[in-house]
């Protein structure tokens, strides 16, 4: 009974009149733990703990009414499913309360080291997107629990307005990797790719389409008139309609694929029953294939980054790779500028120019 510590957070448990009580007291600090305690034992042997406790919801409630009232018009619902369903599993019967900024400090630093893994994780280190990704999920929760949701759970978030993650989140980047196929790699994927996949690829490379998009690509998005393939913004992650020019290996490869296929589906990429392949089916495919020809850190959305370098170091501007890539904030797109030719030899700009051709008369 007492005090005692769960990772690097103090909690305590006390037993009184046929009650256990176990509760996060969110600190790491023994002494401001040994006064909340000491503030918390009172309201236990009157009762008013337990009446308190009525008031404050699990955090699995909130993340629930999220993913049912909120997550399903969002594009990145399918993802808030399996982070959602991390979280539930790792707060298990955790009350909101005990999701503190301190608590959550500690899990980024721990998902960071590879002490609290995700999945199959097998002990290996997060990145700092992917965190960043699962508390910004977190985030709007606690954000649209405020906001909307105050007066709900016997008004306990009109009580606690602030947002936990606000703070942890900050100093987490987003992944800027740029990874493309090289000419020996493709080489290798001619004969490891199955053939179902192949045409993906070709299209993924040349159009730089997210694999979600490419997918679910519909004949009706598919103008062989124009030569052009348009999504509409709801189909889009970033909510803008994207239309793009096809070249003749995707229009050739779109018609072929269309032409063969064994049953009558609006779907341009289709198993046997008509139904679009699952993404993750795909992307292990695309795993297996580079496994298969010994090649390493190399995943389906690489291939964007493929078509994006393919851009650039064919004369294109980072306009043009934003347009085409769908980018609505230029800030992604500026990962490529280091392979702007411009950029790789500025020696023109600045040969007998500027203040060393002063410095350097006598």
């Amino acid at each position: 009974m007492g005090l005692f510590k769960k990772g690097k957070i103090w909690w305590f448990i006390k037993q009184y009149r046929g009650h256990r009580v176990e509760q996060s007291l969110g600190t790491e600090n023994k002494k401001l733990a040994e006064r909340l305690y000491a503030e918390t034992l009172p309201k236990i042997i009157d009762g008013s703990y337990f009446e308190e406790k009525k008031r404050i919801p699990m955090i699995k409630e909130v993340i629930q009414r999220y993913m049912t009232d909120v997550s399903p018009i969002q594009k990145s619902h399918s993802r808030n499913l399996e982070i959602a369903a991390y979280w539930n599993d790792f707060f298990k019967d955790c009350l909101v309360s005990d999701v503190t900024t301190s608590f959550l400090s500690s899990y980024k630093a721990k998902r960071l080291t590879g002490e609290i893994v995700r999945g199959k994780g097998k002990g290996r280190k997060a990145g700092q997107s992917t965190v960043k990704k699962e508390l910004a999920f977190l985030r709007a929760v606690f954000n649209t629990a405020i906001d909307e949701w105050e007066d709900d759970w016997d008004e306990y978030f009109k009580g606690h307005p602030l947002n936990p993650v606000k703070k942890v989140i900050k100093g987490l980047k987003d992944n800027k990797r740029i990874r493309y196929v090289t000419p020996d790699e493709a080489q290798k994927l001619r004969f490891t790719l199955p053939e179902w996949i192949k045409p993906m690829v070709i299209v993924a490379c040349h159009t730089g389409l997210r694999e979600g998009n490419i997918v679910n690509l519909t004949v009706s998005q598919v103008d062989f008139h124009s030569d052009r393939i348009n999504i509409r913004s709801e189909e889009m992650k970033d909510g803008d309609p994207l239309s793009i020019k096809m070249t003749a290996e995707v229009r050739d490869t779109l018609s072929t694929v269309i032409k063969k296929r064994k049953v009558l589906s609006s779907y341009v990429f289709c198993d046997d029953q008509g139904k679009p392949y699952d993404t993750k089916a795909v992307s292990m495919a695309f795993l297996r294939a580079c496994r298969a020809g010994f090649i390493e850190n190399l995943r389906f959305h690489d291939l964007r980054h493929d078509f994006a370098t393919l851009l650039i170091n064919n004369g294109a501007t980072l306009f043009q790779v934003q347009a085409n890539l769908g980018h609505s904030d230029p800030r992604m797109t500026q990962r490529y500028a280091h392979l702007l030719p411009e950029n790789q030899n500025v020696v023109n700009f600045i040969e007998g120019k500027g203040t060393t051709t002063i410095l350097r008369q006598s």
